[in-house]
């Protein structure tokens, strides 16, 4: 099964560190990209500018509801995340207990659950040459009124989000996608003092949850935003768009 660790650290803590410090978190994640490459099991992950870059989308009655910031405010802020595949959940819980940010953070992992009647998705088209910009495009709703839909309206609604994901390989916009599996599925890591804690749950608890994410290419934020239009949760829950960080210059050979 595919996983995401959703990685959460407080922002304003990493801020007071010295460059000495922030560098050995920067390698820290440079030697865990490795590990996880090495496994043949990482699929992806990102690094994200700082929530206060963040812009939040809401379409109520077809119109475009925007504010700057981020979709929560929380004593620690979502930071980036990485993607593994396991059927063990102990391994699972060890990759994640070796995230640099989990000795004063919390590591969130969700597993991807199987898309029913997901159809065949064409290739990825070369990538624009004024798409110069990734942006990860979080997807948070109500858990709840998901539940209350029938079949024939997840149906409607799963038909819209395939749509969308096939546009945006067609365009050369996708970089990567996935839906979460519910937040009760969740497990929190968390490493204190050399000590593994594990919990049952979500990092936090909000009216709406983070249910799926799409990473994309855009030329500037408003071409992002226009694309976060394109998701169906826009018109029920929460958008964010988030810039993804640029940390080629951490990355050692």
């Amino acid at each position: 099964m595919d996983y995401t660790l959703l990685i959460y650290a407080s922002e304003s803590k990493f801020g007071e560190m010295t460059p000495e410090q922030q560098g050995a978190i920067f390698e820290g994640h440079n030697v865990f990209s490795k590990e996880l490459i090495g496994t043949g099991r990482g699929r992806s992950g990102a690094a994200l500018e700082p929530a206060a870059t963040s812009t939040c989308l809401r379409v109520r009655d077809g119109k475009a509801l925007l504010t700057d910031g981020p979709f929560a405010e929380t004593k620690e802020q979502l930071g980036g995340f990485y993607t593994f595949s396991t059927n063990n959940v102990d391994e699972l819980v060890s990759m994640a207990s070796k995230i640099p940010d989990a000795a004063y953070g919390s590591i969130e992992v969700r597993p991807l659950p199987d898309m029913p009647g997901r159809p065949p998705y064409p290739p990825v088209a070369a990538k624009p040459a004024d798409a110069k910009k990734e942006y990860l495009l979080l997807i948070y709703e109500d858990e709840k009124r998901w539940t209350k839909l029938s079949e024939a309206e997840k149906g409607k609604i799963f038909g819209r989000y395939f749509q969308l994901s096939s546009e945006l390989r067609q365009t050369g916009l996708w970089v990567d996608g996935a839906a979460l599996a519910t937040s009760d599925t969740a497990k929190t890591v968390k490493l204190r003092d050399g000590k593994r804690l594990v919990t049952d749950g979500p990092f936090a608890e909000t009216k709406e949850q983070l249910g799926g994410f799409y990473q994309v290419w855009a030329r500037d934020l408003d071409h992002a935003v226009s694309l976060a239009k394109k998701i169906p949760a826009a018109e029920t829950g929460t958008i964010e768009v988030r810039p993804v960080m640029d940390v080629s210059q951490f990355m050692k050979p």
